[in-house]
């Protein structure tokens, strides 16, 4: 007799191994009131003992873009070859690319887990702020490309291969706001309410 749950288990497990690479977006805040800074790491997880980047090139899409103003892209990859910063188009950033170029073993490469670079947003509107990746259209490389020890070497991952993964960012009022709304509400409670009696 066929194990269905065994199959079922068996598919879920495979799927999950062929997404096991992810490009990874993090803020270092889950709150911000007007004007926090927000800094934004993104990092790739999952690559190998010999695949490195060899090349980036993607728009960090705000999902929400006129809630902030993001700064450019500073990348943090060593060997880099013709890194761009990209474009602030609000919370967006456009045409970022960089990489890591060489003929032979990467000497200074980044493997295994690698930080391609962070970026800055101000927060200027209340709401959420979170983010994808699409193809910048540069390098002729869909979002990012995996090599193996050379850049003659096999290609091993592509955009396709990766999960984009983004946290999320909520915008508040500030603690004044709060507070103001707080006694407006309070205030407008006791008008409703009326004099108490025996004040009259």
């Amino acid at each position: 007799m066929i194990n269905r749950a065994v199959i079922a288990l068996a598919l879920a497990g495979t799927s999950t191994a062929a997404h096991a690479q992810t490009i990874n977006i993090t803020a270092d805040a889950t709150f911000a009131v007007l004007g926090d800074i927000i800094t934004w790491t993104i990092s790739v997880t999952g690559l190998t003992a010999g695949q490195f980047v060899q090349a980036y090139d993607f728009n960090v899409q705000a999902l929400n873009p006129t809630v902030g103003e993001a700064s450019t892209f500073s990348t943090s990859l060593s060997n880099l070859v013709g890194p761009t910063a990209g474009t602030p188009n609000g919370a967006s950033i456009d045409g970022v690319s960089g990489g890591q170029s060489t003929l032979v073993d990467p000497l200074n490469a980044t493997f295994g887990d690698v930080v391609l670079g962070t970026f800055a947003v101000e927060a200027t509107r209340e709401g959420t702020i979170s983010y994808t990746l699409t193809d910048g259209g540069v390098l002729n490389a869909p979002i990012i490309r995996i090599r193996t020890g050379s850049d003659l070497g096999p290609i091993a991952l592509e955009g396709a291969d990766f999960t984009i993964r983004s946290d999320i960012v909520n915008r508040i009022p500030a603690p004044s706001t709060i507070i103001m709304l707080a006694l407006a509400s309070a205030s407008a409670a006791r008008k409703r309410r009326g004099p108490r009696e025996g004040t009259r």
